[in-house]
Formats: C-alpha cells, structure tokens, sequence
C-alpha cells in the first residue's frame, strides 16, 4: 500500500456502528475518509494478538484500510456467509 497523505488533513465521516452497541459508550465503528479508505474503530486487543497477525509494522497503532480491501472483505464474506458472488461495481 503506498504512502498515505498525513493524517493532519484526513476528515472521516461516521459510517456505521455495531448494531448491538450503546451508541454513546460502546466501539466498533467504521469511519469513511476523503481519501479512499476507511478508519475502523475498536477495542484494543493484548500484546499476545500481535504475534498472530501477518506482517504487523512496529508503526501500526490503528487501523485504515483502503477501499479495494474493504471491497474485497465484503465479497469474500458474502460468499462464505451467504454463498452468493458479488458482480463487479460499476
């Protein structure tokens, strides 16, 4: 993934939250950008979780991802949850 304008001038956008949280207490929270990602909101996880993610940087501390990986998160999902292939966006 190429390096990313500073975060200084990234405005995000709430987007939708864990139906099953208090709105006002609880995380799980997906966020849009204005640079074609998505910051993800949640609950720390300990240290033991990090030795069990793949190619985890020392400089990773919260989590953005760009728009192809959300895209391809919600295919595979739909096909394993509900069998069902996405078509291609327009």
């Amino acid at each position: 993934m190429e390096k990313l304008p500073s975060d200084r001038d990234l405005t995000v956008t709430f987007y939708c939250k864990d139906p099953n949280s208090n709105f006002q207490n609880d995380c799980a929270t997906f966020y849009r950008t204005d640079r074609y990602s998505w910051v993800v909101q949640g609950d720390k996880m300990g240290p033991e979780v990090a030795p069990k993610l793949t190619a985890l940087a020392d400089h990773e501390t919260y989590l953005e991802i760009s728009d192809a990986l959300a895209d391809r998160f919600v295919r595979m999902y739909a096909r394993e949850r509900y069998g069902v292939d996405l078509p291609d966006a327009p």
